[in-house]
């Protein structure tokens, strides 16, 4: 998955490393792996730690036919407004390295 979306948060681009080795960047499953998701990369999303928290949450998703950022409505900003999170709001996820390891819808 990581290597699929070049080791790097779909949503906001973070590719932190250490030397060689990438830090805060997991790869999340978008249909849950305990209740029947595929273990494939069109099931899953390259999310640094703090989308993937969100993401889980039900905060956001990627809408599936333009693969774009949706927040939920209940999303509250904390007063940092669009400078936060939300200013992801509708851009499209930073694609994978092939259009068919994109989601599947």
């Amino acid at each position: 998955m990581l290597r699929a979306y070049e080791y790097r948060c779909c949503v906001c681009g973070f590719d932190l490393r250490i030397g060689h080795t990438q830090a805060g960047l997991e790869a999340a499953h978008i249909q849950w792996y305990h209740v029947g998701g595929p273990d494939i990369v069109p099931n899953g999303l390259s999310l640094c730690a703090l989308h993937h928290k969100l993401f889980d949450l039900g905060v956001f998703t990627v809408e599936p036919a333009e693969h774009r950022v949706v927040f939920s409505q209940n999303a509250i900003n904390g007063g940092r407004g669009m400078q936060g999170e939300l200013q992801f709001q509708g851009r499209a996820i930073h694609p994978p390295q092939h259009a068919d390891l994109l989601p599947a819808p």
